[in-house]
């Protein structure tokens, strides 16, 4: 005869304490009584075993020990369910965070406002005390970030710019494109670089390369104030796409930058056209200001003396053998070379003094002056006339400087009237 689970006696596990079993065989003293809810209506027969019949007729019997090691891995079972639950909630809502980063890295091709915005919605979106990017790659520095200084750029609270040495970088990552978790002692080590008010010390960070195509453009250092936030036990899968995407658009507004490049030449000479060099004057003179260095500027005029019939045509032909002869004296990186008029060109000489300035010009003057332009029995004999100036300490923007060369091309003019 079998009985409801409804006359067990108590409605919750506890441990029976007395030595007589109510239940019959199958309990000791340690044995659990089960609610009805807990033993999941079943029955329990003449032995004290719980059991239910299935619907093929069979009977299943279980003691009620074995029963409450069922129960208790149900329950571990479901607290693993949840916690697998809360887990994937959390990736999904740190992947989310990454398409939002994503999107904002493809945003603009204008890299040094990207870099700014991008620092401060990484620290927002993961919760953490510090961002901050280390650049490498020589090209980033000079196009974007001219005036950074030697303790970087706080562009806001706990995000920081700031420029790390190529060897001194990769050295950090041993050739590995996976980021490399810091100890609290390296942390401060990279961190004393930065011109710090007021910041808490990260406990906890990790360095992440920024490499795509075999470049390497810098790190990005996500630091917290709490030690436990990043260990090296957790998965990186998704920074080291970060990595990869945040390299991939450094890449990409460099290239869009050599693009615009070459949209900004003189389409009759193939020099920086006006607004470019000037565009290159105030970045070299910003970069001479920060790094103490000499900059001079030379302004070249032209003129024609057509010993032929009068070939007005031969104007542009003319221009372009002077423009050969100009780069053919200064080579890739070691000057700028643009047209700022009919006849006129500049030159920026970075590194250089007026007196190393003044020996530039007079080669210039003499190579223009001995080459001539010749077409077929039409000789024309080119004039040329040559100011410099160099940055002085009074000397507030780049149209200064070009000033001061003009001033001293109008007086060889007027020597020469």
């Amino acid at each position: 005869m079998s009985r409801s689970l409804s006359a067990v006696r108590e409605p919750s596990l506890r441990e029976k304490t007395d030595t007589q079993s109510p239940k019959g065989e199958g309990y000791s003293q340690t044995d659990p009584y089960l609610s009805p809810s807990e033993a999941g209506g079943l029955m329990t027969d003449e032995t004290g075993k719980f059991s239910r019949t299935t619907m093929d007729g069979s009977v299943y019997s279980v003691s009620p020990s074995r029963l409450l090691e069922l129960h208790h891995e149900n329950l571990r079972l479901k607290q693993r369910l949840e916690e697998v639950r809360r887990t994937a909630a959390a990736n999904e809502k740190i992947w989310r965070q990454f398409l939002e980063i994503e999107r904002i890295l493809f945003r603009t091709r204008e890299f040094s406002g990207l870099a700014r915005h991008l620092l401060q919605e990484i620290k927002e979106r993961f919760g953490i005390d510090w961002t901050v990017l280390f650049l490498s790659h020589p090209d980033l520095g000079e196009r974007f970030f001219p005036d950074l200084a030697e303790g970087g750029e706080e562009v806001s609270k706990g995000t920081w710019i700031a420029s790390m040495a190529p060897q001194e970088a990769m050295k950090r990552f041993n050739g590995s494109p996976r980021p490399v978790f810091l100890p609290p002692a390296e942390i401060d080590v990279l961190t004393g670089v930065l011109a710090r008010r007021g910041q808490d010390p990260a406990r906890s960070g990790l360095l992440l390369p920024l490499t795509v195509h075999d470049l390497f453009f810098g790190c990005l250092f996500l630091g917290s104030s709490d030690p436990d936030h990043y260990r090296p036990k957790d998965g990186t899968e998704l920074l080291e796409q970060l990595g990869i995407k945040i390299a991939l658009c450094m890449d990409n507004c460099l290239a869009y930058e050599r693009v615009k490049d070459l949209s900004d030449r003189d389409r009759v000479t193939g020099l920086l056209n006006f607004f470019q060099i000037h565009t290159v004057l105030e970045r070299e003179l910003r970069r001479a200001r920060r790094m103490g260095k000499p900059l001079s500027v030379l302004a070249v005029n032209l003129d024609f003396v057509d010993e032929g019939s009068g070939h007005v045509d031969l104007v542009g032909p003319v221009l372009r053998h002077v423009s050969g002869l100009l780069m053919e004296t200064l080579p890739e990186g070691d000057g700028f070379i643009g047209r700022t008029g009919s006849a006129e060109f500049v030159v920026i000489l970075p590194y250089a003094a007026l007196e190393e300035a003044r020996r530039v010009a007079e080669k210039l003057s003499e190579l223009i002056r001995k080459s001539p332009f010749r077409h077929d029995n039409a000789v024309i004999l080119i004039r040329v006339r040559i100011g410099a100036a160099s940055l002085r300490d009074h000397m507030s923007c780049a149209q200064d400087v070009l000033d001061a060369a003009q001033t001293d091309l109008c007086g060889l003019k007027a020597g020469q009237i």
